[in-house]
């Protein structure tokens, strides 16, 4: 890395302050910018404690960055780079890419390349959309989707159809509006999301990395559409494309995920009757799920899928072999501390399902 061996010694001398600009001294934000890459290895080597420590030290350096260059009338694209390097470090240190101090750093960026062309404002508005994602996930406040949702649509405008950011940018918007969609139910926020989604997926080629990722959430957004009074088809369209990310997903996570939604998807075409061929297709897509969870190490989603096969049991099998599935599940959610935590109301519906059947003695 160039700026690394610049602030090391090893690489090309850099000057102490920017033409015309005496005080800002670019190597400071150098220095940063290889803590910040030795943090990154410290997390990939699971050495938490040595990556915060890194992190902070370089948080320090581009604060101080930050503050000389804005003394110095810097160029804005070197005030928004050391401001979204900046962003990095403060969520690597606080091992969260939502925290205040990240969406403060963020914000900035933004503010900084107001006036400027889309090279430097698109990563800095999809950067502060993703932050505040990251962030609903902890505060759980619609308002902070809603912006997401403003700052990713206001990036998408700035760039080319045929850019390929473009693919990146619907598909952080699809994620927003179908985490809108779940909270709220509401039928043209789940519009909305299937058609991002499908726009998404419509520039997304076979080989993209993310295409099981986008396909899952595809499904999901049409789930949840047909739920707030969309149309039948959707949950059929929504089983199609999720059985192509189970099979085509590139993690054990993931399979494990598109598996879990498609049994979800086919109990609901079984409706209340139950037919015998969606039911029979549920119960084999949850065991797809568990296997998938198995291997990626996700007992919490293994413990979904057991629970949902006896949930699909107890309508085909009879409670025996529902009470299994249950007793499985639950094993699986207190070996996780689900009980007492965030999952606490999927296991005790497990357990109330136990009781239910006889099985808690």
């Amino acid at each position: 890395m160039a700026s690394g061996g610049a602030a090391t010694g090893g690489g090309p001398h850099l000057p102490s302050a920017l033409p015309g600009r005496p005080g800002f001294d670019p190597a400071v934000l150098a220095r940063g910018r290889l803590l910040l890459a030795l943090a990154d290895d410290a997390r990939g080597r699971d050495a938490a404690d040595e990556a915060r420590t890194l992190a902070l030290r370089a948080a320090a350096d581009f604060e101080n960055g930050v503050r000389l260059s804005g003394r110095h009338s810097a160029p804005s694209a070197v005030r928004c780079r050391a401001l979204l390097d900046l962003a990095e470090a403060r969520a690597v240190a606080a091992g969260d890419t939502g925290h205040p101090g990240v969406l403060q750093a963020l914000r900035q960026a933004v503010e900084v390349v107001r006036d400027q062309g889309p090279e430097l404002r698109v990563p800095a508005l999809r950067r502060l959309a993703e932050a505040h994602s990251a962030r609903y996930r902890h505060t759980a406040e619609p308002a902070e989707l809603v912006a997401a949702d403003a700052l990713f649509t206001q990036a998408e405008s700035l760039v080319e159809r045929d850019d390929p950011v473009r693919a990146e940018l619907l598909a952080g918007r699809g994620e927003a509006l179908v985490a809108r969609a779940e909270h709220a139910g509401e039928l043209a926020v789940a519009t909305e999301a299937v058609r991002v989604l499908r726009a998404a997926l419509a520039l997304t080629p076979g080989s993209d990395p993310h295409l099981a990722d986008r396909q899952l959430l595809f499904g999901r957004a049409l789930r949840h559409h047909h739920g707030a009074g969309g149309t039948p088809t959707d949950l059929h369209e929504a089983e199609w494309v999720l059985a192509r990310a189970a099979r085509g997903a590139r993690d054990d996570r993931t399979a494990a995920l598109a598996w879990l939604e498609r049994g979800d998807v086919l109990l609901g075409l079984a409706g209340r009757a139950g037919a015998p061929e969606w039911l029979d297709r549920a119960s084999e897509s949850y065991h797809h799920a568990v296997r998938s969870a198995d291997r990626a190490g996700a007992p919490l989603l293994a413990a979904r899928a057991h629970h949902q096969r006896g949930v699909v049991l107890e309508r085909t099998a009879g409670p025996e072999h529902a009470l299994e599935s249950y007793r499985t599940a639950w094993t699986l959610w207190q070996r996780a501390g689900a009980a007492q935590g965030p999952q606490a109301q999927s296991a005790q519906s497990t357990y109330e399902r136990m009781t239910a059947l006889g099985g808690t003695d």
